[in-house]
């Protein structure tokens, strides 16, 4: 199946009557015109039945189409200017939705075979919302894990599920050395760490296309090593670990070869290929603040450069080190097309402003949902877990000399950093000795001795660390105003 986009008009721009075409004749088709040649072939020789096509008025999608006839040549038949013409079913009308404009207005017939292309994705996203059941067809998704012994994890227990769903993201939490990337660590290297020694550790998997579940232990590496090996390190985990601005020449090499393959293989400008690329990157970080990084050039055909809004031209090796995070990790997925796969993303707030921390799990959570994947996070970001739903989240642990994972069975208590902090994270969110001064005060106060020496001490010592208009202050005014 390929995807195409065409329009359907005879020498008139202004004709608007594709859908009362589609209605009574359920055709597609070109006619002659001179530049037209190569258009006419790949309409006649290229396009198959299956294949989808999206019908287009300029930048407004009309309808999406199944082809289901082969090619006809007719001199006439009330459409004297499609001579070429299939028989297409039509799937669905753009009326019934609020479409955004497709992303290339121009051209009659143009095939989208470019994966990361927004035309590409148009189409697919479209096609998806239409046949929800045939996203999960292909893929894998972890539903259990069970560690009997590796480092700080000992007869330890995983459930990725959620009243019987597989969790499509999952956020893991803990202190330090509680095993957030050695776990991550773990079932990338699942393979390489079981095979030769006998023991009782598992990896439960459901695997979409066969729509079973698939144990994954040392019994399964006596049997067939290799294949399983293969198969898991190439087509099941993507593992992207804290350090992965090495990534950096492979967005390089993913940008190119898009580049190349807009231009060559579907025929679109240079311009257009690079404004693909532009938008691409502004879809991809459309929820993030202050983000304003356009492409710009492939210069010599060798360097990718990008721009700002201060006009600014740099390249991938110039970004900070905060845009070279986002680019290596939530890129590229996207530029190399990550599908039907296990994600594992070990610190993706490295170096990001909390503002961009924020969205961080909205974004993973898109790119799941788009792409079929199933998303484990390790995190220390109070400012992630704080925007990411409750049943989303796995806290480790240390109970008896050993990790345990926590799930929340119901919302904190609140969602501010400072609760999440201390309640999820088990950390100060303020000096220990400062919240022992403060507790000092307040029991002063209470008792009604705010003028003694030894409170005005501990409020002068306290006045050292935060203003008096600070939340303890009023707080604490508030408290003794009601004991009046």
């Amino acid at each position: 199946m390929t995807y195409w986009h065409m329009q359907l008009h005879p020498n008139d721009k202004n004709w608007g009557r594709e859908v009362e075409l589609l209605k009574k004749t359920n055709l597609i088709g070109l006619g002659e015109w001179e530049e037209g040649q190569s258009q006419r072939y790949q309409f006649k020789n290229e396009m198959k039945i299956g294949d989808i096509v999206l019908i287009k008025r300029g930048a407004t999608p009309i309808a999406l189409t199944e082809v289901i006839g082969n090619i006809e040549e007719l001199e006439n038949n009330g459409l004297d200017w499609f001579k070429y013409r299939r028989e297409v079913k039509v799937l669905n009308y753009a009326s019934e939705h609020q479409f955004e404009k497709f992303p290339q207005p121009r051209g009659t017939l143009q095939k989208s075979i470019t994966e990361s292309s927004i035309t590409y994705k148009y189409i697919e996203n479209w096609y998806k919302l239409l046949n929800p059941d045939k996203n999960n067809l292909h893929g894998y998704k972890i539903s259990k894990i069970y560690i009997e012994k590796f480092k700080m994890f000992k007869n330890f227990n995983m459930s990725f599920l959620d009243d019987e769903e597989i969790l499509p993201i999952c956020i893991v939490a803990g202190v330090n050395g509680s095993g957030k990337t050695t776990l991550l660590e773990y079932i990338s290297n699942f393979v390489k760490l079981n095979k030769e020694v006998k023991n009782e550790s598992f990896i439960k998997i459901k695997n979409f296309s066969e729509n079973r579940i698939e144990t994954i232990n040392y019994q399964n590496f006596l049997n067939e090593t290799k294949s399983i090996e293969t198969e898991y390190n190439s087509n099941i985990i993507e593992y992207l670990p804290t350090n992965t601005h090495k990534n950096l020449k492979n967005i390089d090499e993913s940008i190119k070869i898009h580049l190349n393959k807009l231009v060559w293989d579907e025929r679109e400008s240079v311009e257009y290929a690079y404004k693909d690329i532009s938008e691409n990157i502004k879809k991809v970080f459309q929820n993030l603040t202050n983000f304003d990084i356009e492409f710009y050039s492939l210069e010599n055909g060798e360097t990718i450069k990008f721009s700002n809004k201060w006009g600014d031209i740099f390249t991938l090796e110039e970004l900070s080190t905060g845009q070279k995070t986002i680019f290596t990790k939530i890129l590229y997925l996207y530029m190399n097309n990550i599908k039907n796969r296990i994600v594992l993303i070990d610190e993706p707030e490295v170096s990001l402003h909390p503002s961009w921390q924020n969205k961080i799990f909205e974004i993973y959570e898109r790119f799941a949902k788009e792409n079929n994947c199933q998303v484990i996070i390790a995190t220390h970001s109070p400012n992630i877990i704080a925007n990411t739903p409750h049943k989303y989240i796995k806290i480790l642990y240390e109970e008896n000399n050993k990790i345990v994972v926590k799930s929340l069975n119901h919302a904190p208590l609140d969602r501010d950093l400072n609760t999440i902090i201390k309640t999820i994270m088990g950390a100060d969110y303020i000096p220990q000795y400062l919240e022992e001064t403060h507790e000092k005060y307040r029991k002063l106060c209470m008792n009604g001795e705010e003028n003694s020496k030894e409170a005005q001490k501990l409020k002068s010592e306290i006045l050292e660390y935060e203003s008096p208009n600070s939340s303890f202050f009023q707080g604490l005014a508030f408290d003794l105003e009601l004991m009046k």
